[in-house]
């Protein structure tokens, strides 16, 4: 089962006065002696990252030991790990905590199917004899005296990956996940104290980024242990942690999805028939008995927290544009972008145009580091550029004004010396001419390796503010729950389908994604004091009792109020015996009901559940049907329905890879993704097959049907809203 975190200041208390010792002990193998073990690129830099963080996490504990074994430290070999555990094991005491984390190649020996994590000095061909053989790793720790134990393990690893879908080995023996969860779900039962951590489930791969210079889930552990994954009183523990890794892990490879899809779709209408693979789900595992907390670290200080060189420029040439401080604004607050602009001033404005892009892209903070951090982070540059695209002299330049041009080809210069992550914006005022702007596109697409996200835009002068309007509604529509260059495509795309706006846009980078916004949480423990909050109102029309509901909540059981949530709704709207609301119920649901459950978990979630926070996500994605095959089938009213559910349904973590997420399997933590709960189950469930993700007809039309109850849902809050608002 899984832990419940009790808070007490016991562990804390005990580790900061030096009571209690950590013991920690980290490996990571990148070059293996035997050619017959794939070498990998980051599992050494996995250690050396995590041993920094944890280092840093821990600087409030006078006790503690701190033990690495790497490629660049003392080096992974089997006899000097083996020799550290026994070590540990004979100074560990009761009171003490043990880690033991290993980043590298596990393997299946085949004629006893056992586990065995593979050092520098491991043979392939003598696994037993030369590895460390999982069995002895838990005999070692069993030997030893701390009652509370951490595994962390990174060992099916996909090494020497891109953003492009490049396929993990398929040698069967570097994939033990089945073994690990086994072996690991036999220890833990035996020892309440034990805690195994692993990077990815039954069937899958751990997957490394170039972008991220490590393993995404020892990326994820670095950035949780620097404070991000600190509670409200700034206590890293374990659990905690796990949470904050599993989110974070998910959302970086459907990003990284999200991304490819785009690429493929600019290769498909170039004819392009390579079409890149997508990442399979990677999500960490947890496997722990018992009820406590383990403490790994303090939140670190302010300065040791992580930084991201982000700039952006806006150019125009008319100082009437209204939109420029609109933009300046939102990209300062919401995309963490040091943001500047210009606009015609002085005599030597051509020269100074100049200077200041060349200040934005290249800067020299983008080629260092913005900070002694382990982790480096990949810096964004955004441009906003507004002219027309003309020809002078035989030259295709951007002309500012009438006197300030920018030449194609000195800006393709500039781009390509540029180190960092791009978003360019060419915003054409008036319409252009098709094969110049076509050619001004073309010309400044950079490699397929560079990260570049290039959109030009082109519309009639009488509608020469329609572009960045749609874009500013975007950029607002994703303050809070995070933008990709990716996501920002799409939904420049949906919105300008149906004007006369003429659109390019271009997508590569196989480092990474490239994100306008970072995902923010909708409320932080900084500004949400549950404390000052008012009594709770728990109103109901018909007299229903939400104290339990409210209990639940509050407690953070997630599973036991999501099934409250729909039985109390079914009893507010005497449905219990069909066990589903239907359109007639939705439209009759008691408006004090209906917020008093919103409100509860809106509340208790800080913001990041409930009826209202899944009601603005709807209010995002709503648009019209893309796919005009299936429109003339069965009604574009259908398809849009059909298409904004499936969105809605990827947004809030309710589907996977085109398939829809066993109820079982939904997470029921608070760091779920935004929107994740409550989940409908007083709606009659229509996909009892999963081909929703395929546009079948009679799937389309399931889909749309069951989407249409969740709209009622949401326009009965809205209605409730606005009498409230009125009284």
């Amino acid at each position: 089962m899984c832990p419940i975190g009790v808070r007490t200041s016991k562990s804390t208390h005990a580790l900061e006065t030096g009571v209690a010792k950590l013991w920690l002990i980290l490996v990571g193998v990148n070059q293996y002696q035997d050619e017959q073990i794939p070498c990998l690129r980051y599992s050494a830099k996995d250690c050396q990252g995590l041993a920094a963080a944890l280092n840093a996490a821990t600087g409030g504990f006078p006790q503690k030991e701190l033990r690495i074994y790497c490629d660049y430290a003392e080096i992974p070999l089997l006899e000097n790990i083996r020799a550290s555990l026994q070590e540990i094991a004979a100074a560990t005491k009761p009171i003490d905590t043990v880690l033991f984390y290993f980043s590298g190649h596990g393997m299946l020996e085949p004629s006893t199917q056992q586990v065995v994590l593979c050092l520098q000095d491991t043979q392939k061909d003598k696994l037993i004899q030369t590895g460390f053989p999982l069995q002895e790793l838990l005999q070692l720790l069993e030997n030893c005296a701390a009652q509370q134990q951490l595994v962390w393990l990174d060992a099916c690893h996909s090494g020497d990956l891109t953003l492009l879908g490049a396929k993990g080995e398929a040698d069967p023996q570097l994939n033990p996940t089945q073994e690990l969860v086994e072996i690991l779900r036999q220890r833990a039962a035996k020892r309440k104290g034990f805690y195994a951590f692993l990077s990815c489930d039954r069937g899958q791969r751990s997957w490394e980024f170039p972008q991220l210079k490590h393993g995404v889930f020892t990326y994820y552990l670095i950035r949780g242990l620097r404070g991000e994954a600190a509670d409200s009183q700034g206590i890293i523990e374990a659990d905690g942690l796990y949470r904050y890794v599993y989110h974070q892990t998910l959302a970086y490879i459907d990003k990284a999805n999200q991304q490819l899809r785009v690429i493929n779709q600019l290769k498909k209408g170039r004819g392009d028939s390579q079409i890149h693979s997508e990442y399979p789900l990677q999500t960490p595992k947890r496997i722990v008995e018992g009820v406590g907390e383990v403490i790994l670290g303090l939140k670190p200080n302010a300065k040791g927290l992580l930084q991201y060189p982000r700039q952006a420029l806006i150019v125009e040439g008319n100082p009437k544009f209204k939109s420029a401080s609109a933009l300046i604004k939102i990209l300062s607050t919401s995309g963490s972008f040091e943001t500047n602009s210009w606009t015609i001033r002085g005599n030597n404005a051509t020269a100074d145009v100049h200077k200041a892009i060349q200040k934005c892209l290249l800067s020299a903070s983008f080629s260092e580091s913005a900070n002694n951090s382990s982790l480096e982070e990949t810096a964004t540059t955004f441009l906003y550029l507004r002219g027309q695209i003309q020809e002078k002299a035989g030259e295709v330049v951007l002309a500012i004004s009438d006197n300030i041009v920018i030449t194609r080809t000195w800006l393709r210069k500039q781009l390509r010396l540029c180190k960092s992550q791009q978003i360019i914006v060419v915003d054409c005022i008036g319409e252009q001419e098709q094969k110049l702007l076509r050619d001004w596109f073309e010309d400044l697409h950079l490699g397929i390796e560079t990260g570049q996200c290039l959109i030009i835009s082109s519309a009639p002068l009488d509608k020469n503010e329609k572009f960045v309007a749609t874009l500013l509604e975007i950029l607002g529509k994703n303050q809070t729950s995070g933008l990709t260059a990716a996501s920002l495509i799409t939904q420049l795309q949906i919105e300008l389908n149906s004007s006369d706006i003429q659109l390019y846009f271009w997508l590569s980078g196989s480092q990474g994604i490239i994100e306008v916004f970072p995902e923010k949480h909708l409320f932080t423990s900084e500004n949400f004091n549950q404390e000052t909050e008012d009594i709770d109102n728990l109103s109901s029309d018909v007299g229903v009792d939400y104290t339990q509901l409210r209990d639940l909540l509050q407690a953070g059981r997630w599973l036991e109020a999501n099934e409250a949530t729909t039985s109390l709704m079914l009893k507010v709207a005497d449905r219990e015996q069909q066990r589903h609301l239907n359109l007639q119920s939705l439209e009759n649901f008691p408006c004090a009901d209906l917020q008093t459950i919103d409100y509860l978990w809106v509340k208790y979630s800080r913001g990041r559940f409930g009826f209202s926070v899944q009601q603005r996500i709807w209010q995002n994605i709503q648009g019209s049907a893309t796919d005009p095959v299936l429109s003339f089938m069965i009604g574009s009213d259908r398809v849009a329905a059909a298409e904004t559910c499936i969105d809605f349904g990827n947004r809030v973590g309710w589907r996977l890879k085109d398939t829809w997420v066993n109820y079982d399997d939904l997470i029921w933590h608070e760091d779920a993704p935004i929107g994740h709960l409550p989940f409908f189950g007083f709606f009659d469930q229509v996909w009892r097959v999963k081909v929703l993700g395929v546009w079948e007809w009679h799937s389309a039309i399931a889909t749309a049907s069951w989407w249409q109850l969740c709209v009622n849902l949401f326009s009965r809050l809205t209605h409730c809203q606005t009498i409230a608002k009125g009284k």
